[in-house]
Parts: structure tokens; sequence; C-alpha cells
């Protein structure tokens, strides 16, 4: 993938730990370096900043994947722009990677940061927002497609926000977009992501109540939307803000569970119940191109048309012909 589709954060550093460009020329009387070095994930210094219960249960869950010799888990947050894609990602390494404040432009391009802890490596990438308007953002489509190039992925994370009241139609269209350009094996390795989880219902049902009502909401429409009534779904509950509740062990909590570990573990178990996601660039990138829609129809439908149609409407005009000459020669011979 080209530089212009793709881009990695800062710290996705080359295997000898140098940055990721090349010596200026003129330096030690040194000409630049043709060739771009390689490049490979860092050590994962955020890990060593959260709270010990957090490290032990980060670690402890992505052992189950270093048992079945798995050493490198790679997830995707897909989502529209403004639900705490960004957000969640920094939370997750502990790092700044992504931006993630309201004020800056959202990033164009998806953005790979990569960690090694334990000798393990968690991938994950941030993607641009998939709606534009009220429509489907073509230029995000574009952007997961760079992203998903030559890559396997364990598990998607589609992110909305708990405190949002509804699925809409714009909703329904980036449901539908993803399994026509990407296949419905997406949706077979993704779990719902909801941000701004610490929230108070407005109707003052319980928090549970209130939160399986969200998740069913959505999942019937995913479901209804892609006919597929077997998806499971399975989801995590997300709280990026400063003020979130923290437990005894300095852990953030949602409704006293630590969050974060909770959604690596779902992460984690849809990792281990399913093969990775492989995107197949040829097939989806003709689907992602308009002007190839239906052209599969096209030589059906100019053979049809030149021995089936053809000779059908040719067929009739000579027979529509042959019957007005003969009601002409029956109306001369009756005036004779």
């Amino acid at each position: 993938m080209s530089e212009e589709e793709y881009s990695e954060d800062e710290d996705y550093v080359s295997s000898e730990g140098e940055g990721v460009e090349g010596t200026e020329e003129g330096g030690e009387g040194q000409p630049a370096q043709a060739a771009a070095p390689v490049l490979g994930p860092k050590e994962w210094v955020g890990l060593s900043s959260m709270p010990a219960a957090t490290q032990s249960a980060l670690l402890e869950t992505l052992g189950k994947l270093r048992e079945r010799n798995v050493n490198e888990m790679t997830v995707i947050f897909i989502g529209k722009q403004g639900v705490g894609k960004s957000s969640t990602v920094n939370t997750l390494l502990n790092e700044r990677v992504a931006p993630s404040s309201p004020f800056q432009p959202e990033n164009v391009r998806p953005l790979l940061a990569g960690r090694v802890a334990a000798g393990f490596t968690l991938n994950v990438l941030d993607t641009p927002g998939l709606l534009e308007g009220d429509s489907v953002s073509a230029r995000g489509l574009m952007a997961l497609r760079a992203a998903l190039n030559g890559r396997k992925v364990d598990a998607f994370v589609f992110t909305d926000r708990l405190d949002t009241w509804r699925v809409d139609n714009a909703d329904k269209a980036i449901f539908t977009s993803l399994a026509e350009n990407f296949g419905a094996e997406l949706w077979e390795r993704t779990v719902l992501g909801f941000s701004h989880a610490q929230t108070t219902p407005t109707d003052g049902r319980p928090y549970e109540e209130f939160v399986n009502a969200r998740v069913e909401q959505y999942r019937k429409a995913i479901r209804s939307t892609l006919n597929m009534p077997n998806l499971a779904l399975p989801f995590a509950l997300i709280e990026n803000g400063s003020r979130c509740k923290t437990n005894g062990n300095g852990e953030k909590v949602v409704n006293d569970r630590p969050w974060l570990s909770d959604m690596v573990s779902t992460m984690v178990e849809m990792a281990c119940s399913k093969d990775g996601y492989e995107y197949d660039h040829g097939k989806a990138g003709k689907k992602l191109d308009p002007n190839n829609k239906h052209k599969i129809w096209i030589l059906p439908l100019f053979l049809f048309q030149a021995f089936v149609l053809r000779p059908l409407v040719i067929g009739q005009i000579r027979r529509d012909i042959k019957k007005a000459d003969e009601k002409k020669q029956r109306a001369a011979a009756a005036k004779h």
C-alpha cells in the first residue's frame, strides 16, 4: 500500500530502534539511504504505567493466545466520526498515538500502532469515520481498505456511543456497505464497543437493564439489516473520560467492572473463536469501484439481446407487416 493510503504512528520504528526517516544527504559525507528501514513495533512502554492489576489482567488475557502458539493479535477500530475510536486506542495503549481532540481534524488515513510486551505483539489500527454527511464515506471505505490490505485481522471493534438512543438509516447504510465491500465475514469477527459508558440512564431504569436494551437494539438492527440472524456480536463497555471511576486497585471501572481488561478479554475470545479475517484486495477493489458494478451482466445481456430478443422483435415486425398486407388485399378484393 502506498504512503498516500496508509500511515503508521510515529512510534512504529525500525527493528534497530531508529526513526523511520533515512539519513540526510551530506551527513558525515554519506548520501541519503535509498531503501526505507524495516519497520516493526516498539516495546509497550505504556503498559508499565498502568495499575498493577490492569497489567496483570492484560498479560494473563493475552497469554491465552500464547497458549495456542499465537504471538500476535491485530485489532481494527471502525465506526462513525466522534464516537471514541481514537480515544480508545490511546487508552488501550496508555499512550497518545492518535489525535483525539474534538477541535482537531480527523486523521484521513488509517493509523497503526504496534506494541510488544512479554514476547507478544498487539497491533491496533485506528481508522477514519465511515460517515460523510448523511451518506457512507467513500474515503472512509478506501481508508479501511488500505488498512486491511495484506493484513490478517483477529477482531474488529465497531464503536458507537452508549448514550445515543437510536439506530438510524445512516447507521444501517454503514452496516450494509461494510458487508458489501468487505464481506459478511467482517461482521462475524466484530465486537460492539460502546463508548461514554459512564452515563446515567435518563429514564431511571437500572444501568444493566439500560445497557442490555441498547446492545440488543444495536444487535437487532445489524442482524435484520444484513439478514444475518445468527451473528453473535459480543460487546464491550468503554469509558475514556478522565473522570472515570476507579476501584481499590486503581483500575478504571464501569458498573464496578475494570472495563479495559474486560474489553481486551472480549477481543481475545473473538480471536480464539475464529480464524483471522483476510481481506481479498482484488475482489473488494472491484466492489469499491462503482464503475465495475454489475459488469458481470454485460456479456449475458448482449448475447440475450442479439440471439433471443432481436430475432423475436424482428419476427414480430414481419408478422405485423404480413397481417397488414393481407388486410389490404382483403379490403381491395371486397371492393371488386
